[in-house]
């Protein structure tokens, strides 16, 4: 079976890739022209797309696949009825999960703000106020690949363990808890992560009146879309107090404008979309993708596939 593959990325494939069994990569940079008559199976490209995107769709691949997770920023429009679009879902689960933890854990423990370098003002064993994870709660929204290991991490930590998800589906992990109201759950909330999708039902669903909800001294963090928060009603609840703290990995715009106030603000803690970064995240990326392959040339459903009415 000899399976051609489009390669838009603008990057080379690794040898794990070009080595596959059956695989023919046709590589064209993603501005180039497309050559005509090109004939594909696959097309393998970035979650924003490419500005030739729509010339390569039409040359028949039934397969698409991008190299990343979220896909808010693929033109979900231009995939026909009669082809597959699958993403690298879950590939990324591992380092994100392990950054929110470690948010939460700083949180928490009151890093960085406990490191000293001369003898703390009001003596030794002073300082900031430190808590704990164990016995506290943590709300996540979204029970995906990604929420489910944030989940299964924070049930080691001792926490109670609260998702939310859209449609009430059995708990990925024994003892934690699922719902599909927020607003139900966030006052009891300590800790709230987004790991949710960008879609039309999220755009701001932290806004407002889902704020005025909370506990005061929440710590938020935002390993997902920065759609997902209303940022004036963010900044408002930091001011007074009912967020404690906001670890955000993802915002709007991004990149931030010079001098916006996320960069200064004394209970944001900024990070620049990097959440997802670990030494093998490239290559767990591209393992998606080999499994698919073997799925496809096996004759077998692929994995990771985008529902386009839904959005993920």
């Amino acid at each position: 079976m000899n399976v051609i593959v489009v390669n838009n990325l603008g990057m080379d494939f690794p040898e794990e890739i070009t080595s596959l069994p059956g695989l023919t990569e046709v590589r064209i940079d993603p501005n180039a022209e497309v050559p005509h008559g090109l004939r594909a199976d696959v097309i393998f490209t970035h979650t924003r797309g490419a500005p030739n995107l729509e010339t390569i769709i039409a040359c028949g691949a039934s397969w698409i696949h991008v190299m990343g997770v979220g896909i808010d920023e693929f033109p979900l429009e231009l995939v026909q009825d009669d082809q597959t679009l699958t993403c690298a879902r879950g590939s990324t689960a591992t380092p994100i999960s392990e950054f929110a933890l470690a948010a939460m854990l700083g949180h928490a423990k009151a890093l960085p703000d406990i490191w000293i370098n001369e003898v703390p003002p009001n003596g030794w064993h002073t300082g900031p106020r430190i808590g704990a994870l164990n016995g506290h709660t943590v709300v996540i929204v979204g029970v995906g690949g990604i929420g489910a290991e944030i989940a299964r991490l924070s049930l080691a930590f001792g926490m109670r363990v609260i998702g939310v998800r859209r449609r009430l589906l059995p708990a990925p992990h024994a003892g934690m808890e699922i719902t599909t109201d927020l607003s139900e759950v966030i006052s009891d909330a300590h800790h709230l992560v987004l790991a949710a999708p960008a879609t039309s039902e999220t755009v701001a669903l932290l806004d407002h009146d889902m704020l005025a909800r909370v506990t005061p001294g929440l710590h938020i963090v935002n390993i997902a879309r920065g759609t997902l928060i209303d940022q004036e009603a963010l900044r408002e609840a930091l001011d007074d107090g009912r967020v404690a703290r906001a670890s955000l990995d993802a915002v709007v715009p991004e990149p931030l404008p010079d001098g916006h106030w996320l960069f200064t603000h004394r209970s944001v803690r900024l990070s620049p979309h990097i959440s997802w970064a670990a030494p093998n995240s490239g290559h767990s990326m591209f393992d998606t993708f080999i499994a698919n392959y073997h799925r496809l040339t096996a004759g077998e459903p692929l994995d990771g596939i985008v529902d386009l009415a839904l959005g993920y």
